[in-house]
């Protein structure tokens, strides 16, 4: 490890954090930042390097650089971009951290926005979108106008804002996390900094790990609407023949999706020299970096290592969450597999250690405890889902149809006379118009397991926490969001049936509703469990985390 420049800069009020693992053909970020609005003594520009080359190209901008260090990684190891931003967060001065693209363009208020912003309201993690623009004549980087970047060849500009930004539909998905992110240098590494966790050794990584794991210690997860980083295609840009670690299938790490779930703040697996920080054990810089590279990279990031245990890796020397089953959460510890009710995110966010229910030697034997312990609810609740599944959407439409009879009756004897009808009608509609009807029934049955697959797991993770947990054991009647209105009748008759606790419910299709329920809960004071399906909560995740009415939040 090695400083080719180091800052002299004392007081930057913006440190920015580059990385490069020996891949970077073009900084051109450094020309548009001698550009700012803002004093240049404002903010400092680190950069990075994971093995061990000085960059021609960097070299053409290195009066630009203030921190310039070379980590000398062996090269038969893999990057882990998460180790780099690590050293960044070290060696900065600034009291805000900035980690962005170092082949981006950016406007000249770039810096002021991101100061002005903090001065604002300091408890945030913020994000810069990314326009991206695929046009091939830009490369190799020829410094195409901020227009030409939004006109022809632009994927994302939907009248000069992103698409991301506009979307409150999948954010998680359309926004660019990794194009700019900036939080507190103090808050960074008050949550223990990035993690440096097998999983995101290689392509799946980024910020927004820190930036999930900052909103469950209480900041704020902001997206400037009016401020926008600028990008132009090269190869390589999607990061291919890269190692990717675990994901949903787009490219979001389903390590950091598993911590807004969970409302975990602390890194599964913690940089030596962030502790260092964190702690206090030392305030200096120089003593923190002879920490920061693990003793295990040369086995466990060796590149002949990764690609041959690439598809069957089991690391027992980290902690991996393993996923939801029935109410409780796995985690495999040090080679034991474990078992936990899934709890309060507050109360595993004040540090409160949750006792585990089962535990066992491999997954299949946690699972089997699981079962076997739930098994008469299991199968109960198994059965009265599939037979609601299936009676729904017939007995639905049939409602629906019967209400249009020209008929001068009430809606119930409508509907009655409807359900008399059917046993005619089917067998008629097959002969008359076999193909259309054949189709609609194969689509009632798809549904039907769909809503199945979804309705079951939801209904039996309540019965456990209900028996397991803490739903209902204090407070006003915890309250399920949902966006289904046949989950709210479902679980109705099954709270009927006494086969899952009091619940109240609250129907949210989108970010209108759910900011709808959460100023309504809050205007009334109410402190009760808030229960949000992990698909609603990793959707809306930023805006119902903070909310005072999501104090007792249950993601399930």
């Amino acid at each position: 490890m090695r400083f080719v420049k180091r800052s002299t800069r004392k007081k930057p009020r913006v440190s920015l954090v580059l990385l490069d693992w020996s891949v970077r053909e073009s900084f051109h970020l450094l020309h548009y930042l001698s550009k700012q609005t803002v004093p240049r003594e404002d903010f400092e520009v680190i950069i990075i390097e994971y093995y061990s080359r000085v960059s021609e190209a960097l070299q053409k901008f290195e009066d630009q650089v203030d921190t310039w260090l070379i980590l000398d990684m062996p090269p038969n190891v893999y990057y882990h971009k998460h180790l780099m931003y690590n050293a960044g967060i070290v060696v900065a001065n600034g009291d805000i951290i900035m980690i962005v693209d170092s082949d981006a363009m950016v406007k000249p208020t770039f810096i002021e926005t991101i100061i002005r912003n903090f001065d604002r309201d300091p408890a945030l993690a913020y994000h810069i979108d990314q326009f991206r623009n695929l046009r091939r004549d830009f490369y190799p980087f020829n410094y195409p106008s901020f227009e030409d970047v939004l006109g022809e060849g632009a994927i994302n500009n939907v009248g000069g804002k992103t698409s991301g930004v506009l979307d409150t539909t999948d954010p998680i998905h359309t926004r660019n996390y990794g194009a700019c992110m900036c939080a507190k240098r103090a808050d960074l590494i008050a949550i223990g900094g990035a993690d440096m966790h097998i999983d995101y050794l290689g392509h799946i990584c980024g910020p927004y790990d820190m930036t999930f794991r900052l909103t469950n210690y209480g900041r704020r997860e902001v997206w400037d609407m009016e401020e926008f980083t600028y990008h132009t295609w090269h190869p390589g840009q999607a990061g291919a023949d890269n190692y990717l670690g675990p994901h949903d299938g787009r490219h979001m790490s389903t390590t950091s999706l598993e911590a807004i779930t969970s409302g975990r703040i602390m890194p599964l697996a913690e940089s030596e020299a962030i502790k260092a920080l964190r702690t206090n054990e030392t305030t200096s810089p120089e003593e923190a970096l002879t920490r920061l590279i693990p003793p295990n990279v040369a086995r466990d990031w060796d590149l002949k290592y990764v690609e041959a245990n690439a598809s069957h890796m089991r690391w027992a020397e980290y902690k991996v969450p393993l996923g939801v089953y029935k109410g409780f959460r796995i985690t495999s510890e040090l080679g034991r597999l474990f078992a936990y009710p899934i709890g309060e995110r507050r109360r595993e966010m004040e540090g409160q250690k949750l006792k585990p229910a089962f535990e066992g030697d491999d997954e299949a034997e946690v699972k089997g405890k699981i079962d076997r312990a739930t098994s008469g609810t299991m199968t109960a609740l198994s059965t009265l889902v599939s037979v609601y599944a299936m009676a729904m959407r017939p007995l639905g439409f049939i409602y629906r149809k019967s209400q249009a009879l020209p008929l001068p009756l009430p809606p119930v004897a409508k509907a009655v006379l409807g359900l008399m009808l059917l046993p005619l009608a089917v067998p008629a509609a097959l002969l008359l118009m076999p193909a259309p009807v054949i189709g609609k029934l194969r689509r009632a049955w798809r549904d039907r397991q769909r809503f199945a697959d979804t309705l079951g797991p939801l209904a039996l993770t309540i019965s456990n926490l209900a028996r397991w947990g803490e739903v209902g054991k204090s407070g006003p009647t915890p309250l399920l969001l949902t966006d289904q209105r046949q989950t709210i009748y479902f679980m109705g008759l099954m709270r009927k049936a006494g086969l899952l606790p009091a619940l109240e419910f609250e129907r949210v299709r989108d970010l209108e509703d759910v900011q709808r329920v959460l100023r309504r809960l809050e205007f009334r004071g109410w402190n009760g469990q808030l229960l949000v399906p992990s698909d609603i909560f990793n959707r809306f995740h930023k805006d119902i985390s903070p909310s005072p009415a999501a104090t007792r939040l249950m993601v399930v």
